[in-house]
């Protein structure tokens, strides 16, 4: 099977993972294959829905949209709580916050009091606590990322269907939303790898801020507005001296989840100094023959290449018309796919600590969970988006 061929079957591959992978209720597991993965989260299932739509399963990604809303609605009374504790000063836990990750049938988690500390907690508990807040043995849960990524994908969704009757059906849910990310934007929580509750991450800030300014093009709120200019400013506060996004404020390390500020969250414009400076800095640290790293200390599994990550450089591409480019990230996931045409959720190669693989194998899981949702998505975007712009050619 030549490049070409086993690309397009593991397209179809991938959109029939996710159609059967939909719960009754609308949600999408992160992966079916690992029982910590059996949850819905709100910024890997908007991609999943945003794929599911660009695929021709609108009834499928609008599904989603409405299970979030539920479960938002169901869930208001934490958001109620947490502005009273914020107002008077009172020490936080994580069961304050929203969470990323809830049930499949859209309710909390519940944790076990008699379950052992994931052994990462320990050997890396920098990595893994929260500034001021009791976590305790919880999943790495307070992320702010997750919000913004539902505002921006209900948006999406809305401009790209004309759906505005799904406007009016989740609107108290996006109001809500709005509130929370007021109130919680600015504090330290876990960045989109579930990582550093220590830090203000500037990709959860990115995501905040692209998914209010998406959900604005909708609402034209003033309030909205204000709120976008002073997140962008805070970014704009924290770049290195050289004028590049970091991993979060006060850093000098590059993260490849910054590529989400540029596309689809258009924090930054294509021309933009700081998205020419940020994209190469990406390129010469993060890229190892197409594949690309999250961050240079990352200790998962070792920190090996994400097939999201690689898939998310390719829209960069497409965006600035480099369709070879694009097409080169696309097809190194083909390469990169197990004989099944399953994607795990990272390629175990060029790790940055070797040593750390069989560890996390032994005491986690054996393998990098697969078939990972995330993934196959975020190639079916490329995919399709590739497609486009090389004129059906592909």
């Amino acid at each position: 099977m030549d490049l070409h061929t086993r690309t397009d079957t593991i397209a179809e591959l991938s959109i029939r993972i996710i159609l059967e992978n939909q719960t009754e209720y609308g949600s999408f597991p992160a992966s079916p294959s690992f029982s910590q993965f059996r949850f819905g989260w709100l910024r890997d299932d908007t991609f999943v829905a945003q794929a599911a739509l660009l695929s021709g399963y609108p009834e499928t990604a609008r599904n989603f949209y409405l299970w979030v809303s539920r479960t938002l609605q169901a869930h208001q009374h934490i958001i109620e709580a947490l502005k009273k504790k914020l107002a008077v000063g009172a020490s936080l836990n994580s069961a304050d916050f929203l969470p990323a990750r809830f049930t499949l049938d859209g309710h909390l988690e519940t944790m076990d009091a008699q379950a052992e500390e994931p052994f990462f907690f320990k050997k890396w508990p920098h990595i893994y606590s929260l500034k001021n807040i009791d976590s305790k043995k919880d999943w790495p849960n307070f992320q702010t990322d997750c919000y913004g990524t539902w505002l921006w994908g209900i948006s999406d969704y809305i401009e790209r269907t004309g759906d505005t009757h799904l406007l009016t059906e989740c609107m108290s849910s996006i109001l809500m939303t709005i509130d929370y990310l007021e109130m919680t934007w600015q504090l330290p929580c876990f960045d989109p790898w579930e990582e550093y509750g220590y830090e203000r991450s500037l990709t959860s800030a990115g995501c905040v801020c692209g998914g209010l300014m998406a959900i604005n093009r909708l609402l034209k709120s003033d309030r909205i507005t204000h709120m976008v200019h002073i997140i962008r400013q805070f970014i704009m506060d924290n770049l290195t001296p050289e004028g590049w996004i970091p991993k979060y404020a006060g850093c000098k390390q590059i993260d490849g989840s910054v590529l989400w500020l540029f596309t689809p969250y258009q924090v930054f414009s294509i021309d933009d100094p700081i998205t020419k400076k940020t994209i190469a800095q990406v390129e010469s640290s993060l890229v190892y023959d197409r594949g690309v790293k999250r961050y240079l200390n990352d200790v998962y599994y070792g920190g090996g290449k994400w097939i999201i990550l690689t898939c998310w450089l390719g829209l960069y591409y497409v965006k600035t018309n480099q369709f070879e480019k694009a097409r080169a990230q696309l097809n190194w996931c083909t390469e990169h796919a197990e004989a099944n045409g399953l994607f795990p959720e990272q390629i175990l190669e060029d790790l940055n600590y070797p040593e750390f693989k069989t560890e996390w194998e032994e005491k986690w899981w054996p393998d990098s969970p697969s078939p990972l949702l995330w993934s196959h998505s975020m190639f079916l975007i490329l995919y399709y988006r590739l497609k486009e712009k090389e004129g059906n050619k592909s």
